[in-house]
């Protein structure tokens, strides 16, 4: 698939990491207003995608629940975001030309900012187009062509993980939001989740 057009969108929302900050839980499943963290950004992507995809490595049985392809890391353990995204990647159904990457912790992504995000995926179709709040960069707000697959396969084979390292490697381009930076506050500390 060339880097040349923009087709249809499928999105994942990335729940495969370890959790650290959070002692180790499954930060997706955790409640944050009185649901799933993750159901959040799924009621705000679902409307902006053809085809959702989870990226998670643990509770499949309870990710099962929200009725999306669910993709794991394609090497055991957690290998960080960009093994998700390239699982993602390997099941993009055939028509897909670019992959909409939200993380999990970040509940209060409007559709808004989605459609600024999109909007902006679809003047540069060949890059990977990624938020920013001022000189903050936010890489798991992203689009990502779908031809780059092969990129990030090699990226990671050569045992790199930096997503931001990545992104360089190849087009990029940042789309400013700071009049929307509270709808990227990652919520990723138990301190954090308890003023949620």
């Amino acid at each position: 698939m060339s880097g040349a057009g923009f087709n249809r969108l499928a999105g994942v929302v990335l729940a495969g990491g370890q959790g650290s900050r959070m002692g180790g839980q499954d930060k997706g499943l955790l409640s944050f207003r009185e649901a799933p963290m993750i159901s959040w950004t799924l009621q705000q992507i679902r409307p902006v995608v053809d085809q959702l995809i989870i990226s998670c490595n643990r509770n499949e049985h309870l990710y099962a629940r929200f009725g999306e392809t669910l993709v794991g890391d394609r090497k055991a353990g957690f290998s960080g975001p960009l093994a998700g995204i390239e699982a993602a990647l390997a099941e993009l159904d055939a028509d897909v030309s670019h992959l909409l990457v939200l993380p999990c912790d970040t509940p209060l992504v409007s559709q808004q900012v989605l459609g600024m995000l999109v909007r902006h995926a679809r003047l540069y179709p060949g890059h990977i187009v990624f938020l920013k709040t001022g000189a903050r960069e936010h890489y798991l707000h992203a689009i990502i062509p779908a031809c780059h697959r092969t990129a990030l396969e090699q990226w990671l084979a050569a045992g790199q993980g930096a997503v931001g390292r990545w992104y360089r490697q190849l087009p990029h381009v940042a789309l400013d939001v700071s009049r929307e930076c509270d709808c990227l506050l990652n919520f990723n500390t138990p301190e954090l989740l308890a003023v949620g």
